[in-house]
């Protein structure tokens, strides 16, 4: 995006922001009445930035605002807009004054203007922006405390409703509840609530698994928990409150011991003679990979390594080698081979006998390779695909648990860290998540703290806002477009036509959605 881009607004539904309207609206009305006759105008958007009420009764400005893309619905974060006292307010959760010139984009430097977060009392997360746009060069020092007044009576308003629906939250648990037999927990905005069972079953971090189902329509059938514990799921929503559902949690019987969440190999795996293992780097596909062989009992081509170090590889001498020694092969990587080493390796698998020991395949995902490497896992007898992080949202809390266990059995992750972690994108996957969650851990050791809160979490990694609190739809069409640039190697011309859309519809859609190109 140029300073002389004039991008059209993306536009969504934010019927998901009537709670925050539903308070503002006779504030702003009567905020209205005080900027009548001035060049001034109020816009306010969602704690996603997208714009859901502007008032003013300057019609020229009224014009102006609408013209630069200030319509119900717009996305107004930085991405979509560049520096606004919107946007870049939700970016540091702060007061911020942008004065005409500093403005990213020219069509908005007529304008100054002075945002503020609307902080909602109960949860002090942020609820949305209020902004005052005024046609000078620099602001009026004198609306500041305008706003402010605003923005206090909207956080007011705010609070008599959570109150309201905090009673309807929990009168929906205690019907609930009634059963003993049943765990039993509710989430609102900023509570949640379990009976006794159910307290038995969840740790802090599964309200973050239990917040991120609250909006799905297509929620999973089971979730796993902190503890490994894989529990069906049955969600009702509470009636006329927002973000809000109790549950009710049934542990299945065939349920796995929290160490085989990341490592578990399928059986067949154990003892078939070739093994192909695909995914993304991070996903621990070498760890399965050792699982197969073990390390200690493994001759190991790391064909990544060799390339940077330079190294030759001879896999006509290393496959002899391991023969003699009656070892297995991992051949981690075997995508990065040329043309020859691969057909090598494909008379290799297929000349295995079943009592030597496996030959172990370790590529990235099978829809990503070149013919000769997709060849070469279609000749393993048995192919394991890693899912990467962001395919499994419901068992991140209990993966982020198992590597915090990993480096202190005493470290705990809280609600908040774990909501904001499902709401992360991963693409460097497990190794990203340990990366991060031991920066966290250091953070929560030097405040002398055992629980990992969102605070500890690093920069960039505390939202909680984003493609977690998509709808079911929002949700599984995001995972559509991702998958499919993905596949068309981040060129967007080929994954719109994959995907049977125009090329500005993906670049709506890649920008509603929050996905990261």
């Amino acid at each position: 995006m140029e300073p002389t881009d004039r991008p059209d607004p993306v536009l969504t539904d934010v019927s998901s922001a009537d709670p925050l309207l539903d308070a503002a609206r006779p504030v702003l009305a009567r905020a209205a009445e005080t900027l009548n006759g001035t060049p001034t105008a109020l816009l306010l958007v969602d704690h996603q930035s997208r714009m859901v009420a502007r008032v003013s009764a300057d019609a020229t400005l009224e014009r102006r605002l609408a013209d630069a893309g200030a319509v119900s619905g717009a996305a107004f974060h930085e991405g979509a807009m560049g520096t606004t006292a919107l946007g870049t307010t939700a970016e540091v959760r702060g007061d911020v004054v942008i004065n005409g010139a500093e403005h990213y984009l020219e069509q908005f430097r007529s304008l100054s203007c002075f945002g503020q977060p609307i902080i909602h009392p109960s949860t002090r997360r942020v609820a949305g922006i209020l902004c005052m746009t005024q046609v000078s060069a620099h602001l009026n020092p004198l609306s500041v405390p305008l706003v402010r007044g605003v923005v206090n009576d909207i956080a007011e308003r705010l609070l008599s409703r959570s109150h309201s629906d905090h009673r309807l939250v929990i009168a929906a648990f205690e019907q609930a509840a009634e059963r003993r037999d049943t765990a039993v927990a509710a989430i609102g905005d900023d509570l949640q609530l379990s009976n006794a069972l159910a307290a038995q079953l969840l740790a802090p971090a599964d309200f973050g698994t239990l917040r991120l189902l609250v909006e799905q329509d297509d929620r999973p059938p089971a979730i796993t928990l902190v503890s490994g514990v894989v529990v069906d799921v049955h969600a009702d929503r509470v009636p006329t409150v927002a973000h809000a559902a109790v549950f009710r949690l049934r542990p299945r019987l065939e349920d796995l011991p929290p160490a085989e969440l990341i490592h578990t190999p399928p059986p067949a795996a154990q003892t078939a003679t070739t093994v192909a293992i695909c995914g993304e780097p991070g996903t621990g596909r070498s760890t399965r990979a050792f699982q197969v062989v073990p390390r200690d009992a493994a001759t190991v081509v790391d064909v990544p390594g060799a390339l940077l170090d330079g190294t030759p590889l001879d896999l006509a001498a290393t496959l002899r080698l391991a023969r003699g020694r009656g070892q297995g092969v991992v051949i981690d990587g075997a995508d990065l081979l040329d043309d020859h080493a691969l057909r090598l390796l494909q008379t290799a698998i297929g000349a295995r006998t079943p009592a030597e020991p496996p030959i172990v395949i370790v590529t990235g995902p099978a829809d990503s390779l070149s013919p000769s490497a997709s060849a070469l896992i279609a000749r393993c007898r048995r192919r394991t695909t890693m899912p990467p992080l962001r395919q499994r949202t419901t068992e991140l809390a209990a993966l982020g648990q198992q590597l915090l266990h990993s480096r202190e059995p005493k470290f705990e992750l809280g609600t908040d860290a774990a909501d904001a972690l499902v709401s992360q994108e991963w693409p460097g996957n497990l190794a990203e998540l340990a990366m991060v969650l031991g920066e966290a851990a250091d953070n929560a050791q030097s405040r002398g703290s055992r629980t990992v809160d969102v605070a500890d979490l690093p920069d960039g990694y505390r939202s909680s806002s984003r493609a977690s609190r998509l709808l079911g739809l929002e949700q599984a069409e995001r995972l559509a477009i991702v998958e499919a640039l993905e596949t068309a190697g981040g060129n967007k011309s080929n994954a719109a036509k994959s995907l049977g859309i125009s090329r500005t519809t993906l670049y709506a859609r890649i920008r509603a959605l929050g996905i990261r190109s």
